[in-house]
């Protein structure tokens, strides 16, 4: 059986959400779900990402490829961090000039 939560933390009528995660109070949340058409406009954009910070406000649909390339991209960066992050101490970024 999978689970999936069962309220968009919008409280959006026309998106049932997949896979969330959401702060304590509510306040902060990041979130996957299948929407019904109503708000989007590209018909295969069946998705709806939202993410809710202190400074960000954000919702996006998107189609099943823009999901997979989308976390594609997090994943290597990841990737990427932590492998630096490995051979530099901890103290890795892009930023930092080459010593």
């Amino acid at each position: 059986m999978i689970l999936i939560p069962h309220d968009c933390p919008r409280e959006m009528h026309d998106c049932i959400a997949l896979s969330n995660i959401v702060s304590d109070n509510g306040e902060s949340f990041f979130c996957c779900g299948e929407n019904n058409g109503e708000r989007r406009t590209v018909e295969q954009d069946k998705y709806t990402v939202c993410f809710k910070g202190a400074h960000r406000d954000e919702t996006s649909h998107n189609d099943k490829r823009d999901l997979v390339h989308n976390a594609a991209v997090i994943m290597r960066a990841l990737a990427v961090i932590e492998k630096a992050n490995e051979e530099d101490d901890g103290d890795w970024s892009p930023w930092a000039s080459p010593n």
